[in-house]
């Protein structure tokens, strides 16, 4: 009996490429780094510029805390996901990166973070990009920023450019904005409201400070700057009867929309989101945190909120004891809360991608 030949093996199906672009591009960016040596094809699709923009907003990745350690020379990153499946445990550190000089973090927006580099005591002297997925730095840039300044960075999505605003009241307010056109700007000067801390909360596409009226020091507002019309304008906080105002409010970000926390007379401290910004009418209360009655030691500071789960639970971190909360929505009297040693000023969401400052046109180098 004779043998059959053997059929030829066949080719693997092949995808079309816009299906191959449509899956990759919803794949987290850390591990798109690794595809790009899967073939040239995909190394071009995964290094262009609009793929990566399309990834920033569609990758499913999980978020993680990036903060400075008091020690001042080591950036941590921590899964966010996991301190509210275990609030009790440790912080996990994913990994830590050891610098060489007095940084701090200045912003986080779509995966890259700005560090500011300390030349002196209280002076700000450079900044620069860096994205720690792609591994990949823009190289310093001088600024001129001291203790009291205000500064930030973020995205303007009107013009698709990064921006930081460097706002020094003894050398002039500017604004760097980074692209194909490096280009520096001088703004107007801010209105006469003294901000509480110098760096801005960045959201959807504008910088926000909690401000005090230079005349009266229990006026308070939100101070904004719009990075695309590169205006100042005060906003209102919430209209409430009983706010206390010898405590300071503190402003956050959850869900890409402006957050501000006040303490009530005798009462708890409540967290308020305005859903349409700018918009005076559309603050909401969201929910009320624990009263001192509840802690101890007291708490005299307000809670800058930074993360809301899908049930609702919110990370924070207290500006008091430079450590991070954690209030469970459905439990606020025993809310569990687990304490870093990080600087609240130093302490973000960042969200990983694959922009890199090479792409904003700025001089960079991988490490």
């Amino acid at each position: 009996m004779r043998p059959k030949p053997h059929s030829p093996t066949k080719a693997p199906p092949i995808l079309p490429e816009e299906l191959i672009e449509e899956i990759l591009v919803r794949v987290p960016a850390s591990t798109l780094v690794k595809l790009k040596i899967v073939c040239k094809s995909w190394n071009a699709l995964i290094s262009n510029p609009e793929f990566t923009s399309d990834n920033v907003y569609r990758s499913r990745a999980d978020p993680r805390l990036v903060y400075r350690s008091r020690s001042k020379c080591k950036i941590h990153f921590s899964s966010v996901q996991s301190l509210f499946k275990n609030p009790s445990a440790l912080l996990t550190k994913d990994c830590c990166f050891e610098m060489d000089d007095d940084l701090h973090i200045l912003g986080s927006c779509n995966g890259l973070i700005c560090l500011g580099l300390i030349s002196g005591p209280f002076h700000l002297g450079s900044i620069r990009l860096w994205n720690p997925c792609t591994r990949s730095a823009s190289d310093w840039l001088k600024i001129r920023a001291i203790d009291g300044d205000m500064y930030g960075f973020g995205y303007d999505h009107v013009h698709d450019n990064y921006k930081f605003l460097e706002c020094c009241w003894r050398y002039g307010h500017k604004i760097h904005t980074f692209g194909s056109n490096y280009s520096t700007t001088i703004v107007q000067d801010p209105p006469s409201y003294h901000p509480k801390l110098g760096i801005g909360t960045f959201v959807y596409g504008t910088l926000n400070w909690a401000a005090q009226a230079r005349s009266n020091s229990l006026e308070w507002v939100i101070l904004s700057f719009d990075l695309a019309s590169e205006n100042f304008a005060p906003l209102s906080l919430p209209d409430i009867n009983n706010r206390d105002e010898y405590y300071d409010p503190a402003v956050g970000v959850l869900r890409d929309r402006l957050c501000v926390c006040l303490k009530e007379n005798y009462g708890g401290w409540i967290l308020w989101v305005m859903e349409e910004y700018g918009v005076q009418e559309s603050w909401t209360k969201l929910l009320t945190l624990f009263s001192n009655e509840h802690v101890y030691p007291p708490i005299f500071y307000s809670f800058k909120a930074m993360y809301m789960t899908e049930k609702d639970d919110v990370l924070a971190v207290s500006s008091q004891f430079f450590k991070l909360v954690i209030i469970k929505a459905n439990d606020v009297r025993t809310s569990q809360r687990n304490f870093v040693d990080a600087d609240h000023q130093n302490c973000y969401v960042y969200h990983e991608s694959l922009v890199s400052p090479s792409h904003l046109g700025l001089p960079s180098f991988h490490y």
